[in-house]
């Protein structure tokens, strides 16, 4: 293919215009079109962010047959239904984090992606860092050992007063919000069972605004904590049977600090390519223009899985 993959923005806010930043830096995409819940904020999308059509509805984007691939930068609770209209629809789609909001959910993404046989992905942008790669590589050779306890932080403080799909007690909340990076790298660290132990949650304005989290996945202890009252830290911590892996800044990784029992530590470092979105941009149009419909990066299942993780810690909760 050589002119390039044609893209329409679902969603006019903060992440779609990141979204955009990062797209013009690609060779393969175009940010054809854009579509929001309703025209004003699409116009003053387009007026900051230049596309060809900016659409009244988020149908009628939908409906153009020069857009090939679809962005989803809606609010959480609308990712599930927006993803399967664009695949039905007969368009490739990119979702943002968290894809769904439970398992049941992406349970009928994944059935609608294998109908349809259309491309879809979570936008999982950790899983697309330079970085990321080489982590994996070292730990899947051995060198450190078996996992033996992981910790995944990820807080924040929010302000008290914020409005929008945060302070929605269907959708919002700090563990579908921020917690979604630190289960990605639980799933993909840990096969096995998720067993909850222990749950301690906060709730302000109807939604979760913090959670310390003990659980084990297969053999593993794990101690996950998001929080939106505190911080800022981000941190995983990976313990293994000879030595150490920590990440700072978990959600935007470009360095890692390795230690080996006996040895000085060792510090991977891997900035992006161009900032923290072209790696998954890049990644999801090398599978469209080669005809493939699942990232081997970041599965169907891994979504699964993932939305299974937060299905099982929101229902270990005592309001």
């Amino acid at each position: 293919m050589d002119a390039p993959i044609r893209w329409g923005i679902l969603g006019c806010g903060r992440i779609a215009r990141r979204f955009y930043a990062s797209l013009k830096g690609s060779e393969h995409g175009l940010a054809y079109a854009v579509a929001g819940r309703n025209s004003d904020k699409a116009e003053a999308f387009a007026n900051e962010c230049p596309v060809a059509v900016v659409y009244d509805s988020l149908d009628a984007l939908l409906e153009d047959p020069n857009v090939e691939a679809i962005y989803i930068a809606l609010p959480h609770a609308l990712h599930a239904d927006w993803s399967i209209k664009a695949l039905r629809a007969g368009k490739a789609v990119l979702c943002e984090k968290p894809a769904v909001l439970t398992a049941q959910e992406m349970h009928g993404v994944i059935a609608c992606a294998h109908s349809t046989n259309r491309l879809y992905m979570e936008a999982m942008k950790t899983r697309f860092v330079p970085l990321h790669a080489r982590l994996m590589k070292l730990l899947d050779e051995g060198d450190l050992g078996r996992i033996q306890f992981v910790e995944a932080s990820q807080c924040y403080l929010f302000p008290d007063d914020i409005t929008g799909y945060f302070i929605d007690p269907v959708q919002g909340g700090c563990l579908y919000d921020e917690g979604i990076y630190c289960v990605s790298w639980l799933d993909e660290l840990l096969p096995g069972k998720v067993q909850i132990d222990r749950t301690n949650a906060l709730f302000l304005r109807g939604v979760d605004w913090y959670d310390n989290v003990q659980l084990s996945i297969g053999s593993v202890p794990v101690q996950l904590e998001v929080a939106a009252d505190r911080g800022p830290k981000s941190t995983l911590h990976i313990e293994c049977e000879w030595g150490s892996v920590d990440v700072p800044t978990l959600h935007r990784p470009q360095t890692a600090t390795i230690h080996r029992f006996g040895q000085p530590d060792q510090t991977l470092s891997a900035p992006y390519a161009r900032d923290d979105f072209s790696g998954q941009i890049e990644h999801f149009q090398d599978l469209l223009l080669a005809g493939k419909h699942e990232s081997s990066i970041m599965p169907l299942a891994a979504s699964l899985r993932c939305a299974e993780i937060i299905d099982a810690i929101r229902a270990s909760w005592q309001r």
